[in-house]
């Protein structure tokens, strides 16, 4: 795509800044000439990663998370940001061992998303693996609880709009269609 045809940042103002998250108020003239005078963008420092779990029966493991934003307790995959220095991979075998108590083995990158790239340049890599091992513990500040759904009813939760999280639903959906995984024993 030829660079004249994207908007162009005349000027910025920072709102709010942080290690987790930035709100920018930009200046913005896109290639028609036009002029926006406040852009508002969010800017997120960290990348994160998204992982769906599957189990020798082909269920998925799902979270109950406890979110205050929509206040709501959402079914959801473990995700979360990348930490500095961490790889991809580091971080979603973290995040699922943090919200899950669990440690996978044959872990897949399935694709890389923008949930929001129309106000937000956040960078969700999504993977998929397979239970390794499993404890009981989970972080219960941000989790409610865990458990294994067979995929069917899965399928069934996203069709009935029983999760509402984008991150969890595109996960979902590209590990069914494209995860491969060893077959059993």
């Amino acid at each position: 795509m030829d660079c004249k045809e994207l908007p162009r940042r005349l000027d910025r103002k920072v709102i709010y800044e942080s290690d987790y998250v930035c709100l920018y108020s930009d200046k913005v003239k896109l290639s028609n000439g036009y002029i926006i005078e406040k852009y508002h963008q969010i800017h997120y420092p960290h990348e994160a990663v998204s992982i769906v779990v599957f189990n020798e029966n082909d269920e998925v493991l799902l979270i109950q998370s406890k979110r205050y934003t929509v206040m709501r307790l959402e079914w959801e995959i473990p995700a979360g940001r990348i930490e500095d220095g961490e790889s991809k991979e580091e971080a979603a075998r973290r995040e699922c061992m943090e919200e899950t108590g669990c440690t996978v083995k044959d872990l897949q990158f399935l694709c890389t998303q923008n949930p929001s790239n129309g106000m937000s340049d956040c960078v969700c890599h999504v993977f998929a693996a397979r239970v390794d091992s499993e404890t009981v513990n989970f972080d219960e500040h941000e989790v409610k609880m865990k458990q294994w759904i067979p995929r069917e009813r899965v399928l069934e939760m996203l069709r009935n709009n029983e999760t509402k999280d984008g991150i969890s639903i595109l996960a979902l959906l590209f590990a069914f269609a494209f995860y491969k995984y060893p077959s059993k024993g």
